[in-house]
Protein backbone atom coordinates (compact mmCIF):
# COMPACT_ATOMS: atom_id res chain seq x y z
CA UNK A 1 0.00 0.00 0.00
CA UNK A 2 1.10 3.52 -0.88
CA UNK A 3 2.45 6.03 1.67
CA UNK A 4 0.30 8.88 3.17
CA UNK A 5 2.80 11.74 2.91
CA UNK A 6 1.32 13.79 5.42
CA UNK A 7 1.97 17.64 6.38
CA UNK A 8 4.13 17.90 9.74
CA UNK A 9 2.77 21.74 9.94
CA UNK A 10 -0.47 22.73 12.62
CA UNK A 11 -1.03 26.76 12.19
CA UNK A 12 -3.60 29.30 12.74
CA UNK A 13 -1.19 31.93 10.69
CA UNK A 14 -4.25 31.76 7.66
CA UNK A 15 -7.57 30.52 8.19
CA UNK A 16 -10.36 30.04 5.70
CA UNK A 17 -13.31 28.09 7.12
CA UNK A 18 -15.90 26.88 5.22
CA UNK A 19 -18.95 25.13 6.88
CA UNK A 20 -19.25 21.09 6.15
CA UNK A 21 -23.12 22.26 5.61
CA UNK A 22 -22.38 24.03 2.68
CA UNK A 23 -20.62 20.68 0.93
CA UNK A 24 -23.55 18.62 -1.04
CA UNK A 25 -24.29 16.32 -3.89
CA UNK A 26 -22.43 19.17 -5.81
CA UNK A 27 -19.16 20.51 -6.80
CA UNK A 28 -18.46 23.25 -3.86
CA UNK A 29 -15.85 25.96 -5.75
CA UNK A 30 -13.50 27.51 -3.72
CA UNK A 31 -10.87 30.36 -4.16
CA UNK A 32 -8.69 31.83 -1.95
CA UNK A 33 -5.74 34.16 -1.63
CA UNK A 34 -4.00 35.08 1.32
CA UNK A 35 -3.66 38.63 2.14
CA UNK A 36 -0.06 40.37 2.74
CA UNK A 37 -0.63 39.70 6.49
CA UNK A 38 -1.49 36.32 6.25
CA UNK A 39 1.70 35.78 3.84
CA UNK A 40 3.79 37.08 6.44
CA UNK A 41 2.71 35.18 8.84
CA UNK A 42 2.96 31.89 7.08
CA UNK A 43 6.26 32.77 5.82
CA UNK A 44 7.17 33.38 9.80
CA UNK A 45 5.47 30.00 10.21
CA UNK A 46 7.38 28.18 7.40
CA UNK A 47 10.27 30.19 8.20
CA UNK A 48 11.46 31.48 5.09
CA UNK A 49 12.04 35.03 4.41
CA UNK A 50 9.27 35.72 2.58
CA UNK A 51 5.63 35.01 0.73
CA UNK A 52 4.84 37.39 -2.21
CA UNK A 53 1.89 35.51 -2.74
CA UNK A 54 -0.26 32.67 -1.64
CA UNK A 55 -3.90 31.46 -3.57
CA UNK A 56 -5.73 28.18 -4.17
CA UNK A 57 -8.68 26.54 -5.99
CA UNK A 58 -10.41 24.04 -4.87
CA UNK A 59 -13.50 22.19 -5.26
CA UNK A 60 -15.16 19.98 -2.60
CA UNK A 61 -17.51 16.92 -2.90
CA UNK A 62 -18.87 14.25 -0.69
CA UNK A 63 -16.95 10.92 -1.08
CA UNK A 64 -18.78 8.40 -3.12
CA UNK A 65 -20.22 5.73 -1.20
CA UNK A 66 -20.06 7.55 2.05
CA UNK A 67 -21.41 10.62 2.29
CA UNK A 68 -20.20 11.79 5.99
CA UNK A 69 -16.60 12.15 3.89
CA UNK A 70 -15.42 15.62 2.30
CA UNK A 71 -13.41 15.37 -0.45
CA UNK A 72 -11.38 18.42 -1.33
CA UNK A 73 -8.96 18.81 -4.53
CA UNK A 74 -7.06 22.20 -5.36
CA UNK A 75 -4.54 23.21 -7.17
CA UNK A 76 -2.08 25.90 -5.17
CA UNK A 77 -0.05 28.50 -6.59
CA UNK A 78 3.01 30.86 -4.13
CA UNK A 79 5.63 33.23 -5.26
CA UNK A 80 7.95 32.66 -2.15
CA UNK A 81 11.66 33.69 -1.26
CA UNK A 82 13.64 31.15 0.62
CA UNK A 83 17.42 31.35 1.87
CA UNK A 84 20.70 29.53 -0.35
CA UNK A 85 21.53 26.78 1.79
CA UNK A 86 25.30 27.32 0.47
CA UNK A 87 25.43 31.38 0.46
CA UNK A 88 22.25 32.45 2.40
CA UNK A 89 21.79 34.42 -0.65
CA UNK A 90 17.81 35.21 -1.35
CA UNK A 91 16.14 32.32 -3.62
CA UNK A 92 12.95 33.48 -5.18
CA UNK A 93 10.60 30.77 -7.45
CA UNK A 94 7.09 29.76 -7.81
CA UNK A 95 5.11 26.79 -6.97
CA UNK A 96 2.56 25.61 -8.41
CA UNK A 97 1.40 22.22 -6.54
CA UNK A 98 -2.37 19.84 -6.70
CA UNK A 99 -2.95 18.31 -3.65
CA UNK A 100 -6.37 16.55 -1.78
CA UNK A 101 -7.56 15.86 1.43
CA UNK A 102 -10.16 13.99 3.00
CA UNK A 103 -12.04 15.16 5.80
CA UNK A 104 -15.16 13.93 8.43
CA UNK A 105 -16.97 14.36 11.57
CA UNK A 106 -15.47 12.49 13.90
CA UNK A 107 -18.77 11.83 15.84
CA UNK A 108 -20.41 10.44 11.99
CA UNK A 109 -17.40 8.54 10.65
CA UNK A 110 -15.57 5.53 12.13
CA UNK A 111 -13.04 4.11 9.47
CA UNK A 112 -13.31 0.70 8.85
CA UNK A 113 -9.59 0.18 7.92
CA UNK A 114 -8.69 1.97 11.26
CA UNK A 115 -10.86 -0.32 12.90
CA UNK A 116 -9.30 -3.22 11.99
CA UNK A 117 -6.08 -2.18 11.82
CA UNK A 118 -6.23 -1.48 15.96
CA UNK A 119 -7.90 -4.37 16.34
CA UNK A 120 -4.67 -6.01 14.57
CA UNK A 121 -2.21 -4.50 16.72
CA UNK A 122 -3.93 -5.42 19.86
CA UNK A 123 -2.10 -7.70 21.33
CA UNK A 124 0.71 -8.00 18.75
CA UNK A 125 4.15 -6.76 17.84
CA UNK A 126 2.86 -6.53 13.82
CA UNK A 127 3.94 -3.29 12.18
CA UNK A 128 1.03 -0.60 12.15
CA UNK A 129 0.29 -0.47 8.33
CA UNK A 130 0.66 2.82 6.88
CA UNK A 131 -3.42 3.90 5.70
CA UNK A 132 -4.17 5.88 2.88
CA UNK A 133 -5.88 9.25 3.95
CA UNK A 134 -9.32 8.48 2.28
CA UNK A 135 -9.42 5.97 4.89
CA UNK A 136 -8.59 8.12 8.06
CA UNK A 137 -9.61 11.20 7.27
CA UNK A 138 -9.05 14.95 9.20
CA UNK A 139 -11.45 15.36 11.25
CA UNK A 140 -14.03 18.34 10.59
CA UNK A 141 -13.79 20.38 13.77
CA UNK A 142 -16.62 22.19 14.92
CA UNK A 143 -18.41 21.42 11.70
CA UNK A 144 -15.77 23.70 10.19
CA UNK A 145 -13.09 22.46 7.57
CA UNK A 146 -9.93 25.04 7.46
CA UNK A 147 -9.19 25.23 3.77
CA UNK A 148 -6.39 28.12 4.51
CA UNK A 149 -4.19 25.95 6.71
CA UNK A 150 -5.08 22.69 3.93
CA UNK A 151 -3.12 24.88 1.51
CA UNK A 152 -0.73 26.40 4.69
CA UNK A 153 0.38 22.52 4.75
CA UNK A 154 0.43 21.65 1.51
CA UNK A 155 2.67 25.05 0.84
CA UNK A 156 5.11 23.74 3.48
CA UNK A 157 5.36 20.48 1.47
CA UNK A 158 6.00 21.98 -1.53
CA UNK A 159 8.84 23.67 -0.39
CA UNK A 160 12.70 23.29 -2.06
CA UNK A 161 14.54 21.74 0.81
CA UNK A 162 17.19 22.44 -0.45
CA UNK A 163 17.23 25.64 -2.24
CA UNK A 164 20.59 27.19 -4.33
CA UNK A 165 21.28 29.91 -6.01
CA UNK A 166 22.92 29.01 -9.50
CA UNK A 167 26.36 27.92 -9.58
CA UNK A 168 26.82 27.98 -5.37
CA UNK A 169 28.87 25.22 -4.15
CA UNK A 170 29.94 24.22 -0.81
CA UNK A 171 34.09 24.59 -0.58
CA UNK A 172 36.35 22.20 1.01
CA UNK A 173 36.73 24.46 4.18
CA UNK A 174 33.43 24.34 4.51
CA UNK A 175 32.71 27.53 3.11
CA UNK A 176 31.01 28.98 0.05
CA UNK A 177 32.52 29.12 -3.48
CA UNK A 178 30.99 29.86 -7.42
CA UNK A 179 31.62 27.27 -9.41
CA UNK A 180 32.87 28.33 -12.70
CA UNK A 181 32.92 24.83 -14.41
CA UNK A 182 30.65 21.89 -14.30
CA UNK A 183 34.28 20.01 -14.49
CA UNK A 184 35.95 22.30 -11.32
CA UNK A 185 32.81 20.55 -9.14
CA UNK A 186 34.55 17.04 -9.17
CA UNK A 187 37.56 14.95 -10.27
CA UNK A 188 36.44 11.94 -12.57
CA UNK A 189 37.40 8.82 -10.60
CA UNK A 190 38.24 7.00 -13.56
CA UNK A 191 41.30 9.30 -14.51
CA UNK A 192 43.36 7.57 -11.67
CA UNK A 193 43.03 4.61 -13.97
CA UNK A 194 44.18 6.01 -17.38
CA UNK A 195 47.70 5.31 -17.00
CA UNK A 196 47.01 1.87 -15.54
CA UNK A 197 48.40 -1.08 -17.54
Amino acid sequence: MAKRKTPEVATTAWSYTVDEGEVGANLLRQKIAANEAECKAVAKLLNIPAIHSLSAEMTLTRAPGNKAVVHVEGTLKAGVTQSCIVTGAPVKSHLEEDFEAWYADPASFTSLAKVRREKGAKGSDAEVPVMEEREDPEPIVNGKIDLGDLVTQYLSLSLDPYPRVPGAVFAEGGGAQEAEEPSALRKNPFDVLKDWK
